[in-house]
């Protein structure tokens, strides 16, 4: 193999890539990243056998080939040298990098031992806006669950259904429900997308606004976006029936400030934050939100402006969970609904919203 290519381009293609390989991984060549030169290309793909990635770049091949580089040594050297034309050479068991006048060489890892990389070949199951997919991710993520001891709750459901994308995820003390609008879509379908796929999706679409196209085949989900190609595994199993979890009616309507409801959680948050429940009491009242956070270090209070419908209610929640879900809010009024102190709380766009995030009050005496 023998190639050159523009340093921007193979660092970029490198941060990419390197975050499906697997440092830790018991097989050492899942740490390694596979370099593919044929037809003006430089395609470079890893994997951790759980997720997939690869990004093709432009390059002068000189000598079309295949090698397996150490990832992690391969992605930050290329880092460090990015604003130059480089020179990937493989000679034997070696690859060869040339910049300038400077020059790096080291071991290559056996092509053999690399895993294939998954190659869907049906045509998109549907695509969507960008922007709609970051949003999605971004509030969908936040509730899902690290718990390993219930895969499907480490994922977010996908539902189709028409043209609407209902994604859903929960940990036993918080929900998240968003729906967005697709296009170009083939058929209903529901599918459990691990949520830490979501969010190297999401890092990966950055500040893009055009349209992406996602496949779904063999119990694997694919996105396609501008030479990157990504690929997980579905995860198996029967999610919960949350829709028995949403509360259908409320007693009781909060409308707030969204900015500053959020900046006074996190303060009072601050105090609480190494503590096991993590707890702040909001105390709605007069057409205010008390939000208190208390232990043996002191004590934080805060007042901030409101509109109630309903009765005066005292109640608790895991600050962190209650910020993460003002966070994943994109608008500038939200919408507490509850119905009592150790009912479920949802938490809503003021007006109509393609989202809600429900919490689990926590039980106080």
């Amino acid at each position: 193999m023998k190639l050159i290519c523009d340093g921007l381009d193979l660092a970029e293609a490198v941060n990419v890539v390197a975050r499906a390989t697997n440092a830790r991984a018991v097989n050492p060549i899942l740490e390694g990243m596979k370099l593919v030169a044929k037809g003006g290309k430089l395609t470079l793909s890893a994997t951790d056998l759980e997720i997939y990635t690869n990004r093709t770049i432009k390059a002068d091949v000189k000598v079309e080939g295949t090698v397996v580089v150490p990832g992690k040594l391969f992605s930050e050297y290329v880092r460090k040298i990015s604003g130059s034309q480089i020179s990937v050479t493989v000679e034997g068991n070696t690859v060869v990098i040339n910049h300038g006048d400077s020059v790096c060489n080291f071991q290559t890892l056996l092509l053999a031992e690399y895993p294939d990389i998954v190659k869907l070949t049906a045509k998109p199951h549907f695509s969507i806006k960008a922007e709609a997919l970051r949003d999605f991710i971004s509030k969908a993520i936040i509730s899902a669950s690290a718990d390993d001891s219930r895969p499907v709750l480490k994922g977010v459901l996908c539902e189709i259904k028409g043209a609407t994308l209902t994604g859903i995820a929960l940990d036993g003390f918080r929900l998240s429900k968003v729906t967005k609008q697709i296009v170009n879509h083939t058929g209903d379908t529901k599918i459990i997308v691990p949520a830490r796929a979501l969010e190297e999706v999401r890092k990966l679409l950055g500040d893009d606004n055009g349209e992406v196209n996602i496949t779904i085949e063999n119990k694997f989900f694919q996105m396609s976006l501008d030479g990157t190609t990504f690929a997980t595994r579905l995860i198996d199993g029967e999610f919960i029936n949350y829709k028995q979890i949403i509360p259908a009616t409320f007693d009781n309507n909060v409308v707030v400030e969204k900015s500053g409801f959020e900046q006074s959680v996190e303060r009072a948050g601050l105090l609480v934050r190494n503590d096991k429940i993590n707890l702040v009491t909001l105390k709605i009242a007069d057409k205010k939100i008390g939000i208190t956070s208390t232990n043996e270090i002191g004590k934080i209070a805060e007042v901030i402006d409101a509109k109630l419908t309903g009765k005066d209610i005292s109640i608790s929640f895991n600050a962190k969970y209650l910020h993460d879900a003002l966070r994943a809010s994109g608008n500038d009024f939200v919408k507490l609904q509850y119905t009592a102190e150790t009912s479920p709380c949802v938490i809503t766009g003021a007006k109509e919203s393609d989202y809600l995030f429900l919490i689990l009050p926590v039980r106080t005496n």
